[in-house]
């Protein structure tokens, strides 16, 4: 661990936030080829191993994704009062310890509840991790920062993926439990650095006794997190969408759909940071999702075009899509993640961004049927999400607008802080 630090002091100044950023950086791939190796062994695990269902798996992880949003909320406002810090250091001990326990799994109820015990604080990590952003670097550089871990993530998640292969390889037990010790260290360590991570300062730390969160009554914040959760269907676009698409409705082989994604994957890490730039105002933050809005309509609307076409042509035509979708997804992630910023109360941070990414989960529930929809339907069904998309990233300024107005009011207006 002291070698590992030593390394990242000398990291200071040669990216967003100095050593800060760097530490940030070393959790967020640590995290992510943990998870990573934890996803590419999950469903043999359960499967094989454990030799429950492919509806018994849907059915453990509906019930994670349930529970987690009913505690999403709660634990934003622990942060309020405890500092996203602690509250971060304690998901991450959470999750170690769940993980400690899933290669001891043996039937279906052992399984779902463990689900349940980890879906308590498993979605709680990601506000946590923006919240702890915005108190350990500078105002101006934490979108960047956010830009920088993410493209971090995708290169660790791939990383994982291959450490995951071991496991697949060996095709054992053991040999699947190994990898889920891994992703247990994983957490540990990210917690550790977590710990140790220093502060530039608690904003609101003296609001937190005084103002209760009223969040769910701040419509701008609201609709601002509502036509976000909406554009990060691309995630359910390219995981799911797209792949039953080719499948089922084009001439081209399934074999294209790796390489596609490979291609969003290479522009998510060398494209994200400079998605960012611009996002640190309200106007530019709204700018960003308004051109995620269009980029995702055209996304879907050449995919329109693909069944038409010869193997060779379809092929160009899904590979423009896919440029189209990676510009969307860098866009809104931008987007997002200024706006959900700049539009937090001082003070509250931990349950406006855990609001902020709830719309998020909202999202990866609900998107999934969405998406086979449209699948099914086709064209048409192609058309309608299209005029989704624009119409989410058309309504970004003027909810943009909005918020600024009630910005500014606050600012002219202390006491309607506490109103808000």
């Amino acid at each position: 661990m002291s070698a590992l630090l030593q390394r990242v002091r000398g990291l200071r100044g040669s990216m967003p936030g100095g050593s800060v950023g760097a530490r940030l950086a070393v959790m967020a791939i640590t995290n992510a080829v943990g998870t990573g190796a934890f996803l590419a062994v999950s469903v043999p695990f359960v499967t094989r191993s454990v030799g429950l269902t492919a509806g018994n798996l849907g059915l453990g992880l509906t019930l994670s994704a349930v529970i987690s949003l009913g505690t999403a909320i709660p634990i934003g406002h622990l942060a309020d009062r405890i500092g996203p810090k602690k509250v971060l250091v304690g998901v991450n001990l959470w999750r170690c310890a769940c993980f400690l326990v899933y290669p001891f799994v043996q039937n279906l109820w052992q399984f779902l509840t463990l689900l349940c015990v980890l879906g308590v604080a498993d979605k709680a990590a990601s506000p946590m991790e923006q919240a702890l952003v915005g108190q350990a670097v500078a105002t101006e550089e934490r979108v960047r920062v956010i830009a920088l871990l993410r493209s971090i993530r995708n290169v660790g998640f791939t990383v994982g993926a291959l450490v995951g292969g071991l496991g697949l390889m060996i095709d054992t037990r053991p040999g699947y439990a190994a990898i889920l010790l891994v992703n247990a260290a994983a957490f540990a360590v990210s917690a550790t650095l977590a710990s140790r991570l220093p502060l530039l300062n608690e904003v609101g730390k003296s609001l937190r006794k005084r103002f209760s969160a009223k969040v769910l009554k701040d419509g701008s914040f609201l609709a601002f997190t509502g036509i976000n959760a909406v554009l990060t269907m691309h995630m359910t676009l390219l995981s799911i969408g797209i792949p039953l698409w080719i499948v089922g409705h084009t001439k081209v082989s399934p074999a294209v759909i790796s390489p596609l994604v490979a291609v969003n994957t290479v522009l998510a890490v060398v494209l994200q940071m400079r998605a960012s730039r611009g996002t640190d105002t309200i106007a530019g933050a709204a700018r960003a999702l308004l051109w995620a809005g269009a980029s995702l309509a055209v996304c879907s609307l050449l995919l329109t075009a693909a069944p038409k076409l010869p193997v060779v042509l379809a092929v160009g035509v899904l590979l423009l899509a896919i440029i189209a979708l990676t510009g969307g997804e860098l866009w809104q992630s931008a987007g997002g993640w200024g706006g959900s910023y700049l539009l937090a109360v001082p003070g509250q941070e931990g349950v406006y961004l855990s609001v902020f990414w709830l719309g998020v989960a909202i999202q990866q529930i609900a998107a999934p049927l969405l998406i086979s929809l449209v699948v099914t339907v086709g064209a048409t069904g192609w058309i309608a999400l299209a005029a989704l998309f624009a119409a989410s990233g058309l309504a970004a300024p003027a909810i943009g607008r909005w918020a600024q107005a009630q910005m500014d009011r606050r600012a002219d207006d202390p006491s309607l802080v506490e109103a808000r």
